[in-house]
Parts: C-alpha cells; structure tokens; sequence
C-alpha cells in the first residue's frame, strides 16, 4: 500500500533518516511537503511514530538549552 503524507518542512529530515532511500519527498506548499513511501509491514508505522517522538524531543532539547537569563 502506497501512504502520502503532507509533513511540515522542518520534520522531513527525521523522516528521510528513518527510511532512507524508500521515502520520496515532493513539495506540495510553502510550509510542507509530501512524503510517499510504500507500506511494508506494521514496522513502518513505528518507524513514522520514532522520527515523530526525536522530532519532539530535538526541538524541546533546543528549547531547554536556550539561555532565558
């Protein structure tokens, strides 16, 4: 099955780190682009979960390491 996504630009590169070459990115508008990658088994759902939950946990790291004082 083939699976489309539009993603917002700064979450592709976690993303394409994920799968690598089996990913397709296309632009689709100023703030996102499409991803198309074929469904293989139950793994790519959890792959597309991981590179969510580093996406999450880079930029908060950011935003802890940002001095405020």
């Amino acid at each position: 099955m083939k699976i489309e996504l539009c993603i917002t630009k700064d979450r592709i590169p976690f993303l394409v780190e994920e799968f690598g070459t089996r990913i397709t990115v296309t632009p689709y508008n100023e703030d996102q682009d499409m991803i198309t990658f074929e469904y293989v088994n139950q793994l790519d759902i959890l792959m597309v979960f991981h590179a969510g939950i580093r996406c999450g946990s880079d930029s908060m790291a950011k935003a802890f390491k940002s001095s405020v004082f």
